[in-house]
């Protein structure tokens, strides 16, 4: 009898302190599993090397997380001591990004390694998109063929970008097509209202204002006045104007398509200078000047002519006046003499007109002397 209390007892014993899992408190006391050398107030030998040997039964990987993303978790050091540390979030299932702003704490590299990088914005085909292989960047496209491939319009401070439209368009004024086929504009804004800018693009597509293709380019000043512009209809001509401060056309040059080509200086006092921008000679202002020779086919002068030699009252000179004139001077009378004409030049059609007053004088000395020739003749036939 004596004997059963003893076990009775033992048990309950037992029993009691396995249910309240007490362990010594006392300082310096440690508590061991697996090892009966424990150095720490509890130390956990497993029998399989890798392992911890702990085992939380109610907490496993499917449990759910708690509501808050920052905090700290625990982690093993190089000791094998429990230690906290920073969570840090490199589950690709924690979408952070959407709902939390954050500051980089440093510099950041993404290897795309062959995969393509899309956002997609709730309108359709506005995508911005990274080509992993290639690093094509598209916008409005996810087929970029280039580094920055744009389908659709850009707008900034200092410019607008857009794209061509198809032929066979419709629109509601010359405002308008302007407006929708503007595909480049840069520069400062002249015009508040329509956003106009100094350098301008234009692909006219056939509308009910065009019946062909055109394309327009146009320079302004900030004063809003053209300075430059071309336009070029497919198939058809070319033009190009220049302007001067006021938008007045100075130069303008026309390829009509058939290989015609016009170039025109509108203004009264424009001047022409080839290799040269001196216009001035002595007391003459020309036109055109040019350094060097001049090649022509056909050159037309107009100018007053010599027929006055002609005239009744025209005094021919006598040969024994021009032979006096040119055994003092070295040259025919009204003629430059070659020292002149070095120094000078000569103008053509003044210089032509001179020439023909010498051929015509010649003339009438020849027909006073068939004249004389043929009362000698006719004396000596007498005789």
């Amino acid at each position: 009898m004596k004997k059963q209390f003893l076990i009775i007892g033992t048990f309950l014993t037992f029993g009691l302190g396995f249910s309240q899992n007490t362990f010594p408190t006392a300082t310096g006391t440690n508590v061991g599993i697996g090892t009966t050398t424990p150095s720490t107030r509890l130390q956990i030998t497993s029998a399989t090397a890798g392992t911890s040997g702990v085992r939380l039964t109610n907490l496993t990987s499917t449990s759910s997380t708690t509501p808050s993303l920052l905090g700290k978790a625990l982690s093993v050091d190089g000791a094998g001591n429990l230690v906290l540390v920073p969570v840090v979030n490199t589950s690709p299932s924690v979408n952070n990004i959407y709902t939390t702003n954050g500051t980089l704490s440093t510099d950041r590299t993404v290897t795309m390694n062959g995969k393509n990088l899309t956002f997609n914005p709730t309108t359709v085909n506005s995508q911005f998109f990274i080509n992993g292989t290639t690093g094509n960047v598209g916008i409005g496209n996810i087929s970029p063929t280039s580094k920055l491939d744009v389908s659709g319009e850009i707008k900034g401070i200092s410019g607008i970008f857009s794209k061509s439209l198809p032929n066979n368009q419709t629109f509601s004024s010359w405002a308008d097509r302007n407006l929708k086929c503007q595909l480049f504009t840069a520069g400062t804004i002249i015009d508040a209202p329509s956003q106009a800018r100094q350098f301008n693009f234009f692909d006219f597509p056939t509308s009910n204002f065009n019946a062909n293709p055109e394309v327009f380019f146009t320079i302004v000043d900030r004063n809003s006045k053209d300075r430059l512009a071309f336009n070029a209809e497919a198939g058809n001509y070319s033009m190009l104007r220049l302007y001067d401060k006021n938008e007045n056309v100075f130069v303008k040059i026309i390829e009509d398509g058939n290989d015609k080509v016009e170039l025109t200086l509108p203004k009264s006092n424009s001047f022409v200078g080839i290799g040269t921008s001196n216009f001035i000679d002595g007391t003459d202002i020309y036109r055109l000047a040019v350094k060097g020779a001049i090649r022509a086919e056909r050159v037309k002068v107009y100018t007053t002519w010599a027929d006055f030699v002609f005239e009744k009252s025209y005094i021919l000179p006598t040969l024994e006046d021009v032979e006096k004139h040119i055994k003092e001077n070295g040259h025919l009378k009204d003629i430059p003499s070659a020292k002149e004409v070095e120094a000078n030049g000569i103008e053509l059609g003044e210089m032509n007109k001179k020439l023909l007053q010498k051929v015509e004088e010649l003339t009438l000395y020849i027909i006073e002397m068939n004249k004389e020739l043929k009362e000698v003749k006719g004396k000596l036939k007498m005789n």
